[in-house]
């Protein structure tokens, strides 16, 4: 029995935290191992249940049946049957654990079920401990937490600058606060009904542990989700008070508590909507998904686009202009329903949803027990806010899925086990063992299927690793698994890298032509599409191609190469050409400061419609290093913002090198603007001369506030002593380039490495922002390393193709 218990939890912590977290699609063996552990679990649990005469009898039994029978209709005729099938197995496994659970229930193993939902909210507060203190110590247990704040807020202080923003429990913290706002309702009412008092404190200090997590995810629709439990259990509350109800009639309490509820949902999505309109905020994309997830269901009202197919159909209908290609859900559980599963999808749902507040109701009248009442209308109230949650969020990762099936459970299952009789009977019905025979046989053969697809994309993977044979590779898992879209992209992909002869590159044009008859919206593939024509010499067709991956997503490395090409080849076009090269600028990861933006009068101008819009501060570093006259113009006379006196104090830094001048106006911005990481890192060019010490903590703070237009690591590099640490410092004063991979992951669930080819790479931050590899590549001349410098100037190419400097120099050495 000890035993059993010990693996329940233990399964259900590796259920929450590994498989059935965003480890099973970021890490290979985590999926492969999932896949077995849940086909051998279900299997036995299935044939037990076939001993047993059949799954656990409910009143939600028909509308789930109802639903599976839905989802596997829409999967049949879904736009990408492939993967809605591949999807639709974490659906049948939630029904089944639904079961599973409620087989527990049913055989009195409550306590089994809360004990471990308590155990894993503590787990949940210990990750989110480790990532706070992390974060707060310095202790470098996560990735960017070598700095604490501890160690740069100042003496005497102690409160950081920026708040954290939890998210490790879950990887995501908007995936966490659904997570927690539930269970911290559920915590404190089991506290407060709990006998045993041990118990009661034990899980009273989860509770506002937990809800001191749930606040620092910062996720309002976790707010919305506990507000509405707790609304919900106070309304339950007020109708069971006597000198209320004999005044008020429940069925008005009721009804008002409905509408106040109605009345702040509504409100919550108005201000969304009115902030979206106002604001180019996360909230302007959120209204793009539920248009386009309504869009879609009007062009599929009766199958819907499959189970979990919204990130692909979603590329077809989104505004080109707001484009977020991780997107993968409509971000409101009800749209994306409608969406994947058409109108079958919602009547089902309503279905499901009314038998269950049915049960729940019939279960809470019939309770004389007043813990176990408080406690059903926790779980109510729990859910509800989950639902109110889903407004603006899709919860469909195991572990919110699994806590909602859990408290569903808990509300069906009657206090006085009236099912209980029926599971030792001799026969069940036909049908039921019918239906467990068929999850039995869907287990298996899922089981079998997913043995294939790990072989495919084992191969997949194998085709990243240049030590092997990358083409072969790729070719191997489309034959595994050829109807997966992705591995014939990956086939293209790769020869295209590989072409080098004419007839090679023409092959590699067909490669890519075949590829995107098959994933139209692939806007890596047009970009590179138009670099194979280049190479050919057809400089009309890549304009064509160019202005495709234009039209799925304005802010890739199209527009640049569009406007780029327009520029010589249609110069009459001048304004759509000027609106490309700003959408480039905008799409860019730096301000346009390199020479590039100011080599024709085209480009300038698309400087200049971007300047209009941006701060003070932006328009000085622009100007300074391409038109210093017009920069010195910048520079106020009584500076009153944060900008400006940041203009003062670069102006006095950079053109009267007056040190002392430049401090002073820093240390203004700075007071204006504490949470601005550019603004320490600028301080700490004006001090390292003379206070080391202090732009050391200047750079500490810029490391955790952030930065966007300084390097903290360049300075460094000038105040390192040792020139080994010096090197290192240089090496890393760029930010990293960084490979986009939100295609793969919405569309297939799996990773891939498309880069654009090098006629398609994008501009760099400048000369000065590179010039800390520069000096690499010069130390290492004068150091007789010519390889080392050749290898440096390389990089610099690779990093910033505009960079003729660098290009000269391998020239010269070669």
């Amino acid at each position: 029995m000890r035993l059993g218990r010990i693996l329940f939890i233990l399964f259900a912590i590796y259920l929450i935290f590994l498989g059935g977290s965003a480890y099973y699609s970021l890490v290979f063996p985590v999926r492969q191992l999932h896949h077995i552990l849940m086909t051998v679990v279900l299997a036995i649990w299935l044939v037990l249940r076939v001993r047993q005469g059949g799954l656990p009898k409910t009143p939600l039994n028909l509308p789930i049946l109802g639903a599976v029978v839905v989802w596997v209709f829409s999967a049949l005729i879904s736009i990408d049957p492939r993967m809605a099938f591949e999807n639709l197995w974490f659906l049948l496994l939630h029904v089944i654990f639904f079961f599973m659970l409620i087989d527990l229930f049913q055989r009195g193993r409550q306590h089994l079920v809360m004990e471990t939902l308590f155990m894993v909210s503590a787990v949940v507060v210990i990750f989110s401990g480790i990532e706070l203190a992390s974060w707060y110590f310095g202790l470098g247990i996560l990735p960017g937490t070598k700095i604490g704040w501890i160690d740069v807020i100042g003496p005497g202080a102690w409160l950081p600058l920026k708040p954290i923003r939890l998210a490790l429990a879950m990887n995501i913290s908007t995936l966490l606060a659904g997570f927690v706002a539930p269970l911290v309702t559920i915590t404190a009412i089991w506290a407060f009904t709990a006998r045993r008092k041990a118990f009661r404190r034990i899980l009273w200090i989860l509770a506002g542990l937990l809800l001191v997590c749930l606040v620092l995810t910062f996720s309002r629709g976790g707010l919305l989700s506990i507000l509405t439990a707790v609304g919900t259990i106070g309304a339950l509350q007020f109708t069971q008070m006597r000198r209320i109800t004999q005044r008020i009639p429940v069925r008005v309490l009721i009804g008002g508590a409905i509408f106040a509820g109605v009345v702040i949902v509504s409100g919550y999505i108005i201000f969304s909507i009115t902030q979206a309109r106002r604001n180019d905020t996360g909230d302007a994309g959120r209204l793009d998904m539920w248009r386009s997830a309504i869009s879609i269901t009007r062009d599929h009202p009766i199958s819907g686009i499959g189970p979990g197919n919204f990130g692909r159909a979603f590329r077809d209908y989104r505004d080109p202009t707001i484009v977020q290609d991780k997107l993968a859900s409509a971000h409101n559980a009800y749209l994306n329903t409608a969406a994947e599963s058409g109108l079958p999808g919602i009547i089902v749902s309503v279905w499901l949803a009314f038998v269950l507040v049915q049960s729940w109701y019939r279960n809470w009248k019939r309770t004389d027990s007043k813990p176990r009442k408080l406690r059903l209308e926790a779980a109510f109230g729990a859910l509800l806010g989950i639902g109110i949650h889903s407004l603006v969020d899709v919860f469909t990762i195991s572990p919110i899925v699994l806590l909602i099936v859990g408290l569903a459970a808990y509300c069906v299952t009657p206090t006085d086990m009236v099912y209980e009789g029926e599971r030792n009977s001799p026969l069940r019905s036909l049908s039921q063992k019918i239906i467990v025979y068929a999850a039995l046989l869907a287990v298996i053969i899922y089981g079998i299927w997913f043995y294939q697809l790990d072989r495919a994309q084992a191969q997949h993977l194998n085709s990243f690793d240049d030590s092997k044979d990358t083409l072969s590779s790729a070719q191997a898992a489309t034959e595994i698994d050829p109807n997966l879209r992705l591995y014939r992209l990956q086939v293209a992909y790769l020869t295209g890298q590989q072409a080098q002869t004419n007839a090679e590159v023409s092959a590699a044009i067909t490669g890519y032509e075949e590829a995107l008859s098959l994933e139209p919206t692939w806007d890596t593939g047009w970009i590179n599409l138009a670099a194979l024509s280049t190479r050919q010499g057809d400089y009309q067709p890549a304009l064509k191609y160019l202005d495709a991956a234009r039209q799925i997503n304005v802010h890739n490395l199209a527009s640049l190469h569009w406007a780029e090409l327009a520029e010589e080849l249609e110069p009459e076009s001048k304004d759509k050409i000027i609106v490309a090269y700003v959408d480039a600028i905008n799409s860019g990861s730096s301000l346009p400061i390199s020479a590039f933006w100011f080599a024709t009068p085209m480009r300038r101008e698309a400087v200049e419609t971007f300047l209009s819009d941006q701060s003070l501060d932006a328009q000085y570093r622009v100007l300074s290093a391409n038109d210093p006259k017009r920069a010195a113009q910048l520079v106020p006379v009584n500076p009153g913002n944060a900008a400006e006196w940041w203009v003062a104090g670069e102006h006095a830094l950079t053109i009267n090198l007056d040190t002392d001048e430049a401090i002073r106006s820093f240390n203004e911005a700075i007071r204006l603007s504490s949470t601005n990481g550019d603004f320490y890192v600028s301080r700490a060019r004006a001090r390292y001369v003379t206070d080391s010490t202090g732009a050391i903590r200047d750079l500490d703070l810029a490391d955790l506030l952030g930065t966007s237009a300084e390097y903290p690591n360049a300075i460094r590099a000038e105040i390192a002593h040792n020139p080994a640490d010096r090197e290192v410092f240089l090496s890393q004063a760029l930010p990293p380039m960084t490979l986009a991979q939100e295609f793969a992951a919405v569309l297939y669930g799996r990773p891939a490495q498309f880069q654009v080819l090098p006629e398609m790479q994008g501009i760099g931050p400048g000369r000065a922002a590179m010039q800390p590899w520069y000096t690499i590549a010069e130390e290492r001349l004068k150091a007789g390393n010519i390889e080392g410098a050749l290898r440096a100037y390389r990089a610099i190419i690779e990093y910033a193709p505009d960079e003729i400097d660098a290009r000269e120099a391998l020239k010269q050495f070669s």
